[in-house]
């Protein structure tokens, strides 16, 4: 565990620095790279995981899971869950999304562009094909009472939906090889509004809320599993 904090420690220290360089009207907009080094595409879908050399922090991104009230009854998320989360598990990926660029023409995904996220569901049905990320509540919170992740009502290529386009942004530029992300919320795509997403425990859950200065390190796996090309 000390391990883990260590690395989380000087991966936020890092960032610190990262934060005083964000990216500029100006600057080439680069492309975000899988854990194959391969380009993330729009029509391929990717696990959103902690990096390797932080294991032990948690597994891949997924819908929320069936909570506790605290009185012991089953919440809404039994019917259709709502939640963004991190699954806890290091050997659980998760659940695979696509990321779905504003610009409608553009196939690979890059640095600091806004994208629509969007969970892959093999069947969906039509009460509980809620898939697309949007953030919920206070923008951008509090530490108490943040700002949370939700797939309650987002939709995919919405330009007015404001709450439901984030950003990824390179977290190592000295490590080309083994690149390791974030995920931000920059409203209107003004960078001094940007807010990183991250994990805020709630009854033991492991929510994807934002928080400014706190980071959530990603990488993105492929999903090859048959039927890629499904649903998009």
């Amino acid at each position: 565990m000390k391990r883990i904090i260590l690395l989380i420690s000087l991966v936020v220290a890092f960032y610190s620095s990262f934060t005083s360089a964000r990216t500029t009207p100006n600057q080439v907009l680069q492309v975000v790279r899988d854990t194959n080094g391969e380009i993330l595409r729009s029509d391929s879908r990717y696990f959103v995981i902690m990096p390797p050399v932080l294991a032990g922090g948690g597994g891949g991104v997924t819908r929320g899971p069936i909570l506790e009230a605290q009185d012991g009854a089953r919440d809404a998320n039994f019917v259709c869950p709502f939640q963004v989360m991190q699954t806890p598990l290091n050997s659980d990926q998760g659940r695979a999304v696509f990321f779905k660029p504003k610009a409608p023409n553009q196939i690979e995904i890059t640095e600091s562009s806004d994208v629509n996220i969007k969970f892959y569901i093999d069947n969906p049905i039509g009460m509980c094909n809620n898939t697309v990320w949007e953030v919920e509540g206070n923008i951008p919170g509090t530490a108490l009472n943040p700002a949370f992740l939700s797939t309650n009502g987002g939709e995919t290529g919405n330009p007015s939906k404001v709450n439901t386009w984030f950003q990824i942004k390179k977290l190592n530029d000295d490590d080309n090889a083994n690149p390791m992300y974030i995920l931000v919320f920059c409203p209107n795509n003004y960078e001094d509004t940007c807010s990183e997403i991250t994990i805020h425990y709630v009854y033991g859950q492991r929510r994807l809320v934002l928080k400014i200065g706190d980071i959530f390190p990603v990488v993105f796996v492929k999903d090859n599993n048959y039927g890629i090309n499904s649903i998009v």
